[in-house]
């Protein structure tokens, strides 16, 4: 009993003047404080006409994460952080869902890395890999995020030499260009 009490006296004794945090002492990070995972401080990106950059909500584009299908990426930006889910319908009714996770960079670049969590069927797709996305506006100012590599170009996801997959370009779900 006694070796309880002391233990509780030192674990509750307040740390000594110009002591350093430790392991047993967590001090909450102002990006806890304000709601944000650890690692992802609040990054101000802005547009070509100085509105800030939000990526937050629908995505879909001219060119897929998974092959022919029909994809929606739902994206959320939580301070420089983008979380992201996206599901995928091959017109021969192949499902595919993966998570996205990845970071804001000032260079208007995210990196995220890509976990299929789904597939059904024949997708020739790994389970994980990497993509950097490029964030940029086209020439009739629509945002859009394009994946930084060259058509031709093997992605890390495309595991089956037999498939083509070229490189993602998503834009806001209401704002894809007329084809």
């Amino acid at each position: 009993m006694v070796v309880i009490g002391l233990v509780t006296a030192c674990a509750s004794a307040p740390a000594a003047p110009g002591a350093s945090p430790s392991f047993a002492e967590p001090v909450p990070s102002v990006n806890t404080a304000r709601g944000l995972p650890p690692g992802c401080e609040a990054i101000d990106l802005r547009g070509p006409t100085g509105e800030r950059i939000d990526l937050t909500g629908e995505w879909t584009g001219s060119a897929t994460l998974f092959l022919n299908a029909t994809e929606v990426a739902l994206l959320n930006e939580v301070g420089g952080c983008v979380y992201g889910s996206v599901t995928g319908v091959d017109p021969d009714g192949s499902e595919v869902i993966s998570n996205l996770s990845g970071r804001l960079s000032s260079d208007f670049t995210i990196e995220f890395e890509v976990v299929i969590v789904y597939q059904h069927t024949v997708f020739p797709f790994g389970e994980y890999s990497t993509m950097v996305m490029v964030i940029e506006w086209d020439d009739d100012g629509r945002i859009r995020l394009r994946e930084d590599r060259e058509t031709g170009e093997a992605p890390g996801r495309c595991i089956d030499s037999r498939f083509e997959c070229p490189p993602v370009i998503w834009y806001r779900f209401d704002d894809v260009p007329q084809q």
